[in-house]
């Protein structure tokens, strides 16, 4: 273990340093971390709208029973609960439009405020303009679309603020701007000299977007965008297809895209007509049978997507930097319902070398033991299509109704926790490190009582 932990360091950290030195790579990141107050607060209200119990489980008795004041209240009121949700999680992609231009703007020396309002206002003119729309009375209202500000929108943000940045650093490095003499205030003249790129930016991308609609219609950057990325993906109905669909998702997100937002349009019909298929066999008394697209579902089964249940657990009870240690404790309650964001963005687990291999392998590994069992009929195959954000043990119970799959859950947290574990250690180390090394730089404080000693003693 000590071997491959420092073949995993001497390999990794220089990744991982060249990363974090390169401005694009590191603003993204810094600019997804932003977001985790959106993410945390979004996810709380989230299991609130979603409780992990069904009205069939509720009716059957048991412990599920106890639920049963919770899931009718959620079940009541679910869309007002789910408003604070769709205005933090739901607005993921103008934040991170927003705080990737701010900071890719401040490792250029550029100010970051109105290069992130450019990106911000670009950002909404492309995935999701105003248009007016005539309603049923004859009324005129002034509507947005809001599909894509959430995390389907994520990978247009990205494009757009880098984008948007380096044509305004290009003009202000070429003079394209308004420059004002300088007796003109500080303020006035950052204002005006933004106004020439923040006008070709909105400008160029608006063209873009028009010349999109016009050629395809009802069209917009984003969904361009989405179809290309989901393009490779119509090979799927098989098991080794299904294994590169997988790796697909997971690579996405460790780019900071929602891998399924993009392959949903794919993968939806499938998983549909399978879980279908499935259902009209139980109701014939035959047994279901696996299909190759459930392995999608196996990747999240632990923790969200990448299965990262094991990497929040290590964090919360063994890290030693103070960094993985609050990590922990933020996310190990998210984790526990299957979502996945706080640790993608909190470790963070995008654009980082060192724990995206277990990001993958953790959601690979699981997948292809998911389909090993039900092929051998040790746990039944999943037949009820039932949505939710529910617990780890529930999640797969609600599929199958087989408490077989419960074992199966847990040998996979102690597989997934073990793959995790080497990647965990070495990042930890490497934060420890640097959290000694700002400890030792930052200069020493005396407290105001030793200081009176200390000049008594001069005395």
């Amino acid at each position: 273990m000590d071997h491959f932990l420092h073949l995993v360091e001497d390999k990794m950290a220089p990744v991982a340093s060249w990363m974090g030195q390169n401005k694009i790579l590191s603003a993204m990141q810094k600019g997804f971390m932003t977001t985790l107050p959106l993410i945390f607060v979004g996810a709380v209200f989230m299991i609130i709208a979603n409780p992990p119990v069904t009205a069939e489980m509720i009716q059957s008795g048991g412990f599920a029973s106890i639920f049963a004041g919770w899931y009718n209240f959620a079940t009541s009121n679910k869309l007002t609960i789910l408003i604070p949700y769709n205005m933090t999680m739901g607005l993921l992609g103008p934040t991170v439009a927003f705080s990737i231009a701010y900071y890719l703007a401040g490792d250029y020396k550029m100010k970051g405020v109105t290069s992130g309002l450019t990106s911000l206002i670009v950002f909404l003119l492309v995935a999701s303009p105003a248009n007016y729309t005539t309603l049923a009375d004859e009324s005129v209202a002034l509507m947005m679309n809001c599909s894509y500000l959430g995390a389907q929108g994520l990978f247009t943000a990205i494009v757009v603020a880098i984008s948007t940045v380096l044509i305004t650093r290009f003009c202000n490095e070429k003079n394209i701007t308004i420059r004002l003499p300088k007796v003109c205030p500080p303020a006035l003249t950052d204002s005006f000299s933004t106004i020439v790129p923040m006008l070709i930016n909105i400008a160029l991308f608006f063209a873009i977007n028009l010349l999109i609609g016009h050629f395809l219609e009802g069209q917009t950057l984003p969904m361009v965008i989405e179809a290309l990325l989901a393009a490779p993906l119509a090979a799927v109905d098989s098991v080794p297809g299904t294994l590169l669909l997988c790796a697909f998702i997971l690579l996405l997100w460790c780019c900071g895209v929602h891998g399924q937002m993009v392959t949903m349009a794919v993968t939806t019909p499938i998983v549909t007509a399978a879980f279908a298929s499935n259902a009209a066999l139980v109701a014939a008394g035959d047994a279901p049978v696996f299909h190759p697209i459930f392995m999608t579902l196996a990747i999240s089964f632990i923790g969200g997507t990448g299965n990262t249940f094991g990497l929040c657990l290590l964090s919360c009870f063994r890290a030693k930097s103070q960094q993985l240690k609050a990590f922990g404790k933020a996310t190990i309650v998210p984790s526990s319902f299957r979502l996945s964001e706080p640790a993608l963005f909190g470790a963070p687990i995008m654009f980082n070398p060192i724990l995206m291999i277990p990001f993958l392998l953790a959601g690979l590994i699981v997948a292809i033991c998911y389909w090993l069992v039900c092929t051998a009929g040790l746990v039944t195959s999943p037949y009820l299509l039932i949505s939710g954000t529910y617990p780890i043990f529930v999640s797969l119970f609600v599929y199958c109704l087989d408490w077989r799959c419960i074992v199966f859950l847990l040998v996979m947290i102690v597989v997934t926790t073990l793959i995790w574990y080497p990647f965990f250690k070495v990042y930890d180390n490497s934060l420890l490190k640097n959290e000694q090394a700002m400890i030792a730089q930052e200069p020493e404080t005396v407290h105001p009582e030793k200081e009176e000693e200390l000049e008594y003693a001069a005395r």
